[in-house]
């Protein structure tokens, strides 16, 4: 085993680690409270951005001041629904069997980043390094992402080369 293995396998444990001590409908309501935050600062930045003071000099920087601010504000929120839904959870005896779950999501979560780090050194010249050719898991995480090509943009799709 390579650097690069053990860095895949530290990827996915601490994932799935994560995921076990939140548990899964926690690990499913963060995912759900960055997609909310997002939506809600799309939607009303235009909305709340001239309530926003006069000393922000420009409409770009009140634009992003009020995006990064509603999207801010979102996350808050939601994160303290998944904490009081965490422990309503908790009380009525589920934890076990959301733990579990947990560790699938994890696992999961934590196969879509190395994936994704897969593809980014596919357009470098790092799959050329001795810890990568000689590594374990480097051919079949290669063939994975290879299988998503044909969904990749075509500029970024021609510039993936493991060889």
């Amino acid at each position: 085993m390579t650097v690069f293995d053990y860095a895949v396998l530290i990827v996915i444990g601490v994932s799935i680690l994560l995921s076990v001590m939140r548990g899964f409908l926690r690990e499913v309501m963060a995912l759900l409270s960055w997609v909310v935050a997002f939506w809600v600062a799309n939607l009303y930045t235009a909305p709340f951005a001239p309530m926003l003071p006069a000393s922000i000099p420009t409409p770009e920087l009140r634009l992003l001041a009020a995006f990064v601010a509603l999207f801010l504000a979102t996350l808050l929120v939601m994160t303290l629904i998944s904490i009081t839904v965490g422990h309503f959870l908790k009380a009525i005896g589920i934890g076990p069997w959301d733990r579990a779950l947990g560790a699938v999501f994890g696992f999961a979560r934590g196969m879509v980043i190395v994936l994704v780090l897969v593809l980014l050194a596919g357009l470098t010249s790092l799959p050329k390094a001795p810890m990568w050719k000689n590594a374990m898991f480097s051919s079949p995480l290669e063939t994975l992402v290879m299988q998503f090509k044909p969904w990749l943009p075509a500029d970024l799709a021609k510039r993936l080369n493991y060889s």
